[in-house]
């Protein structure tokens, strides 16, 4: 995710939009079903670079209910504060206590967004996805994916903590019938 707008950023309040369609960068550590499509705005403030935009992609997950792998859309709206500083550069990740650190996105004369695009498809990666919303999950005694079929296992488990009270219980309603 490479351009060569780097001079149309010098000039004050300069601006480049950059139209991505790329694969996920390295290190995103995440499968998608096509490339990262969308714009995103650059635009010189003064003091950094801001880069507004939409980024969409469909990423391969399992859901978090029965485990059975699915795509799940990721939209990614970015408004970041980026630095025109070298990215090899270790000082460009350091912030001060009161800043946060500004992504570096210069490579020599070239734009490169891969990082802060990495940075945004792992945040916005959904935490509990789910094929359905109705999903029923997987048996917890079994294992059974509850979506393909009922198992047989007994529906009521008693906590084994608690299967003393349970006697005790059970032996109440025993004496009162009697």
């Amino acid at each position: 995710m490479r351009f060569r707008c780097y001079e149309q950023l010098l000039a004050s309040r300069g601006a480049a939009v950059c139209e991505i369609e790329h694969p996920p960068p390295p290190g995103a550590d995440v499968e998608c079903e096509g490339p990262i499509r969308g714009t995103i705005k650059l635009t010189n403030v003064g003091s950094h670079i801001r880069a507004v935009g939409t980024l969409r992609v469909a990423v391969r997950v399992s859901c978090s209910r029965c485990l059975t792998p699915m795509l799940a859309p990721v939209e990614m709206e970015i408004d970041e504060e980026c630095q025109l500083t070298q990215i090899d550069e270790p000082d460009a990740y350091e912030a001060t206590a009161e800043d946060i650190a500004e992504t570096p996105i210069l490579d020599d004369d070239i734009i490169d967004l891969s990082e802060l695009v990495r940075q945004n498809l792992v945040v916005n990666l959904p935490t509990s996805p789910l094929c359905r919303p109705e999903c029923p999950g997987l048996c917890p005694q079994c294992g059974q994916n509850l979506n393909e079929g009922q198992c047989d296992c007994s529906t009521e488990h008693i906590d084994p903590r608690l299967a003393k009270l349970r006697e005790l219980l059970d032996g109440e309603s025993t004496k009162g019938s009697g």
